[in-house]
């Protein structure tokens, strides 16, 4: 099996994804490379899909099995309400997801909000994590791109629900997209909206604080200097409290690294793959 990610740069890959069906609901994913390789399992944010990590499963499938998922209510997966409205819920629809594929073994990999969901993963499943990557990640508290508490997000998802307020509040809602320079802002609806306020507002700091003091598997922390949402502060941040992380820093790529700096990226994910059965953080 080779040892080094492909070295082509500019290869997408977006096959038609699979669909596990399980007690609570669908979920949408993409299973690429070799069975027998390390796997990954990669976590989008939010908004986004599994159609985020395009360009860097490209470069990994030499040498990794890279699974990447929609997370529930996102992309092809079924909305569940445990899964939206928590962290833990979505630890679970991965857990669920892991044993479907026979995964025993497995590293995260989570970008900008599904940070956390990796995060807190990695953390209550040692056993089966073997190396956690944060790309762009949320921190250890809100980070500018955020502009509100998580609890008003879960106020807000919820008043997307009542019909009258939900048309309301579509405007301001595809507007604040615009501004964040998220896609697709125009074609999204209030139960669209509902969903993903819902699902940002599980974003719960002291649990993330929790889960970064307790032991971890080795850790590879990648960042933009020049990212427009989490700010470099807050990389700092995440920088201290694992002091025995990989540190992958750049100067530019904005705040989806896991596209504009791709390359980079995998093959420090496949070093750290290789590398997976040291000592614990």
């Amino acid at each position: 099996m080779s040892a080094r990610p492909s070295e082509a740069s500019s290869a997408a890959s977006d096959p038609e994804p699979s669909r596990f069906e399980w007690g609570a609901g669908t979920l949408a994913y993409v299973d690429e490379g070799p069975k027998d390789a390390p796997a990954l399992l990669a976590i989008h944010g939010i908004p986004g899909s599994l159609r985020d990590f395009r360009y860097l499963a490209p470069q990994l499938v030499p040498c990794v099995r890279v699974v990447r998922v929609d997370l529930p209510g996102f992309g092809g997966s079924a909305p569940q309400p445990a899964a939206v409205s928590s962290l833990a819920g979505r630890a679970s629809a991965l857990l669920e997801l892991a044993d479907h594929l026979g995964l025993d073994r497995f590293a995260v990999l989570g970008h900008s909000m599904g940070g956390a969901t990796a995060l807190v993963t990695a953390s209550e499943q040692r056993a089966r994590v073997s190396a956690l990557v944060l790309i762009a990640s949320i921190g250890l508290r809100p980070h500018r791109g955020l502009g509100m508490s998580p609890r008003r997000f879960r106020l807000l998802g919820h008043a997307f629900k009542v019909p009258l307020l939900g048309r309301l509040f579509v405007r301001a809602a595809r507007d604040r997209y615009r501004r964040r320079r998220f896609p697709g802002a125009d074609a999204m609806d209030a139960r669209t909206f509902a969903v993903h306020f819902e699902a940002i507002g599980a974003a719960d700091f002291a649990l993330i604080r929790r889960a970064v003091m307790g032991p971890l598997p080795p850790v590879l922390l990648a960042f933009a200097r020049d990212d427009h949402m989490v700010d470099a502060e807050i990389q700092e941040e995440l920088r201290a409290a694992l002091p025995k992380a990989r540190v992958l820093a750049f100067d530019e790529g904005g705040h989806n690294i896991q596209k504009t700096r791709a390359p980079e990226l995998a093959e420090a994910i496949a070093e750290l793959l290789g590398a997976s059965q040291s000592a614990t953080i």
